[in-house]
């Protein structure tokens, strides 16, 4: 098949490596995989594409979707009468400017089997969805829960109508959704997502470096981006893990993202005794090599998450997780406290307790290294690509 990945950035994040591997797993399928960067600014995951995959650079930001501006509807008062003239202005746009995307690049002018709106987000399902890419049959990918996403706003359900092929990690509440949505006609498949990290070389010079300098330290991988993530409960977890329990343990916070000044700033008013033992390490391709050294993953987020990539990544090298149990990605994974120990979400007393819980027990530590193990088959690349290519052989 001739298949087009749409993204509406390829910046470093979770997201972006999902679709990379999904990408590695077509490629070995023999599928023909192209990929489309809605957004030039953010080209960094590029490279952890397959070499085989062309990519394209189109121009589509958010703001060319009608659909973005759904909140105006939803708002009421005098947006509602706004909303429909710019719905309509940008419908007008849309169509010219995909005359010129076309006329501009002459692989818009085939006509692909499939076409996926991989991010997930308004654009890509816009670009998508008002067929910038001539395709048999649209695919769109969640990140998680369909209601998660229609909380977020009415535009998701007018574009995934359009779309009408979903592809879900999390089921949570779906069947109330559609319940109550009669007029949703929707195909939604679940699929989990896969992860090759534990293929990756482990620079072992590196990771006795890591040793050295950390001692035995918990890490975050994550951006800095509140409230989808939440350093400051797994900074507060680790004060009250060293102070309450008497815990000697450090913490490495792996990740950029625009709240990371404001987290740094918090950590700057513990005592010196704590903010010596938290570091900031900023955006890292190498976490093989931070899983590999350190003893214990923590995660944590307020908004919710979609299937969590770090935690499929910490289990594949044996470390035990603690993660909130934010909706909707954590629980999926780690089932009731089974395969690693769920903590109130903005809770850093209860993390903590976790935390410590597995510092003093060794059998309990070594239980969800075990745990871990089991769990990671689920999302086996061969387990998923299997599910994969039965999902797109029913589409077509």
């Amino acid at each position: 098949m001739n298949i087009i990945m749409v993204f509406d950035g390829l910046q470093i994040g979770g997201v972006e490596r999902v679709g990379a591997d999904y990408a590695k797993i077509l490629c070995e399928m023999g599928h023909d995989v192209t990929i489309i960067n809605l957004n030039d600014k953010y080209c960094e995951m590029e490279k952890e594409f397959p070499t085989q995959c062309g990519v394209i650079h189109i121009k589509y930001p958010r703001k060319y979707s009608p659909e973005s501006y759904f909140w105006m509807n939803e708002k009421g008062g005098k947006y509602v009468f706004i909303y429909p003239l710019v719905y309509f202005a940008l419908s007008i746009f849309n169509k010219t400017y995909r005359v010129y995307c076309r006329n501009s690049n002459k692989l818009l002018r085939k006509t692909y089997d499939i076409v996926i709106s991989f991010a997930g987000h308004i654009n890509d399902l816009a670009f998508v969805g008002n067929d910038f890419v001539r395709s048999k049959k649209k695919l769109c990918w969640l990140h998680g829960a369909l209601y998660s996403y229609l909380l977020l706003s009415g535009g998701y359900m007018k574009e995934y109508m359009k779309i009408k092929n979903l592809v879900v990690s999390v089921d949570d509440a779906q069947e109330e959704v559609l319940a109550y949505k009669p007029n949703l006609k929707l195909n939604i498949k679940k699929l989990y997502n896969p992860t090759f990290i534990i293929n990756r070389t482990i620079d072992k010079d590196k990771v006795e470096k890591l040793q050295r300098e950390y001692g035995k330290f918990a890490v975050m991988i994550a951006r800095f981006s509140y409230p989808q993530k939440d350093q400051y409960t797994v900074v507060n977890a680790i004060k009250i893990v060293r102070e309450k329990y008497g815990e000697n343990i450090n913490l490495v916070l792996v990740g950029d993202g625009p709240e990371k000044e404001k987290v740094m700033n918090a950590v700057n008013c513990f005592d010196n005794n704590i903010k010596n033992h938290i570091f900031f390490e900023g955006t890292r391709t190498d976490l093989q090599n931070y899983y590999s050294a350190a003893y214990i993953l923590l995660h944590a987020s307020v908004a919710g998450e979609g299937l969590p990539t770090v935690i499929l990544e910490a289990m594949a090298y044996n470390l035990p997780v603690v993660v909130t149990d934010s909706k909707t990605g954590p629980r999926e994974i780690l089932n009731d406290n089974q395969y690693g120990l769920l903590c109130r979400v903005q809770d850093p007393e209860d993390m903590a307790q976790k935390v410590h819980s597995l510092l003093g027990n060794v059998e309990l530590y070594r239980h969800y290294q075990d745990m871990g193990r089991k769990r990671i088959k689920d999302f086996d690349p061969k387990r998923i690509g299997n599910q994969l290519k039965a999902i797109l052989e029913n589409l077509l």
